[in-house]
């Protein structure tokens, strides 16, 4: 072993060894923090094999170990003991293997993360055990789907397109709330049977389409904190106090295509507005006065009412219908990544009088 040390692996700064080139090439972010542990010239570094490796920068990641203690677990464990370290007492079967086939070179810290959420899932993990050459791209697109939808000829499908993979996770969320829970086996045997990324999304698109056309479902009933909005008169006095457009929707919410509420809760008033799709009802709106935006608390408390009532929350059945329309004539490669949303994009409110 190379010099002994009882310091922890996160040392003060101004204690960093040096890094010769080749660490800082395999190692990546990990690099000081290996050369901490295997001083250079890092020789027995080297010859670890690829998976020791890999499982010395999940520990060293974690913290939490003298240097002393990590190169022991490194060089010396087992292959089950240093499995347990990094799973705990019931590590599944495999671990080893699994990292054996991440390559050379260190992943970042997030896709080890990933790495361990993924093969704590008995589908994920079953998959992962056949993937011949892990990649952490690979394993993050695998991180958005359901579990349901962790199939080989749907990630073959995917590629390596985060986006692609959002965009069908959402369509089988949405099928579901079209569809029925009960059928989620059945959508998921279909995604699986695509045959090309054009196939793929052309299933996506029509398992979200309504199975009957024209029900009326009535809007969810929410807390008494929520004042419903049901005559001319009193909407007419709600777009006063809260100076918006809410008259101009007299049409929608007259057909049972919009339900306005007021809530007046912690951090409210607050005008909340409902649209029904062809998914059923979805949180479309959510303002202060002068369509001022809620604070988080105000915003997440009505969030949790909506949906405690059967109503999503999230983008509209129309623009995922749409977005999957584009997925069917776009090829892969001139799919632009964006960043992810955050949650409030992710609510997709807005939609209604900005």
């Amino acid at each position: 072993m190379g010099t002994p040390m009882a310091l922890p692996v996160l040392l003060a700064p101004g204690q960093s060894q040096p890094v010769t080139p080749l660490m800082a090439f395999l190692a990546g972010e990990h690099a000081e923090v290996m050369a901490r542990v295997w001083p250079a010239p890092h020789e027995e570094f080297f010859m670890l094999p690829a998976a020791r490796r890999h499982a010395a920068a999940i520990l060293a990641a974690r913290g939490g170990y003298t240097a002393e203690r990590l190169q022991w677990l490194a060089t010396r464990a087992r292959d089950g003991d240093l499995a347990s370290a990094i799973f705990g007492a019931h590590a599944p079967g495999g671990v080893m293997k699994a990292l054996a086939r991440m390559g050379e070179v260190l992943w970042p810290a997030p896709a080890y993360r990933t790495f361990q959420d993924l093969f704590l899932e008995e589908a994920a993990q079953r998959l992962i055990r056949h993937i011949a050459v892990l990649r952490a791209d690979m394993l993050a697109v695998m991180a958005v789907l359901p579990p349901l939808l962790r199939q080989a000829p749907i990630l073959t499908r995917l590629g390596t397109d985060q986006s692609a993979a959002a965009d069908l996770a959402a369509a089988f969320a949405m099928a579901l709330r079209v569809r029925g829970e009960e059928a989620a086996g059945d959508i998921a045997q279909r995604f699986g049977r695509a045959k090309g990324w054009r196939p793929l999304f052309e299933k996506a698109q029509l398992v979200i389409q309504p199975l009957a056309l024209g029900p009326l479902l009535p809007p969810p009933e929410l807390p008494q904190d929520f004042q419903p909005v049901r005559r001319l008169e009193m909407l007419s006095n709600v777009a006063l106090e809260f100076r918006n457009c809410l008259r101009d929707y007299v049409a929608d919410i007259a057909a049972g295509r919009m339900a306005v509420w007021v809530w007046r809760g912690q951090g409210g008033p607050a005008a909340v507005a409902l649209r029904r799709d062809a998914a059923g009802w979805r949180l479309a709106e959510a303002r202060g006065r002068d369509n001022a935006p809620l604070a988080d608390e105000a915003l997440m408390e009505i969030v949790a009412a909506v949906r405690a009532a059967g109503a999503r929350t999230g983008e509209s059945w129309a623009i995922l219908q749409r977005r999957l329309e584009d997925r069917i004539h776009q090829a892969p490669e001139d799919n632009i990544p964006l960043p992810a949303p955050g949650w409030r994009d992710q609510l997709a409110l807005g939609c209604l009088w900005d």
